[in-house]
């Protein structure tokens, strides 16, 4: 059980509602858990939707997988099989991220899941970043970096509430 109320958008102030209501979240417990502070959570969902934009929905994906399962986050990893298959990542290509096998995913998708962990684990290291370099300019880098260590930071806040996933954990393999 989460450490603090999972919200319904009945619970939050009317100027918030639409954080819950208008946008495609659902039962998600993310955003239930996290509008118990309803202007936070309006900043969390804007910087998380511009972060977003960063590269194509399926390389997002990738990097996002990537950053989970280097942290062996399952609610991170388990709500984005879901969204990574939803944008086109493969589910060879879901294995190949959690068992590390960077020889089964294309050079570029190599280059973001390598960067992603090692953002992700705190240990980026010059040849990881200049490897990402050889496919993105440096603000798309940034942006990577940025990306994984946002989820970083959502994994840390998730843990920090105890939420769980809202069905069975998918597993570590689709």
């Amino acid at each position: 059980m989460a450490r603090v109320p999972l919200l319904e958008a009945d619970d939050l102030p009317e100027e918030y509602r639409y954080l819950i209501t208008e946008n495609d979240v659902g039962d998600a417990h993310i955003f239930r858990s996290m509008a118990n502070a309803p202007e936070l959570l309006q900043w969390y969902m804007r910087y998380s939707t511009r972060l977003w934009d960063v590269l194509p929905a399926r390389e997002r994906e990738v990097v996002i997988l990537a950053a989970a399962r280097a942290l062996e986050h399952e609610y991170e990893w388990h709500q984005h099989v879901r969204l990574g298959r939803e944008a086109g990542v493969t589910d060879a290509e879901i294995t190949a991220i959690s068992e590390g096998d960077l020889a089964a995913l294309s050079d570029r998708d190599a280059a973001l899941v390598t960067y992603a962990r090692s953002v992700a684990l705190g240990d980026p290291r010059d040849g990881d970043h200049d490897r990402l370099g050889e496919y993105y300019g440096v603000e798309t880098v940034v942006g990577v970096a940025m990306l994984a260590a946002h989820y970083v930071a959502t994994a840390r806040v998730l843990d920090a509430f105890d939420v769980a996933t809202e069905e069975a954990f998918v597993g570590w393999r689709p």
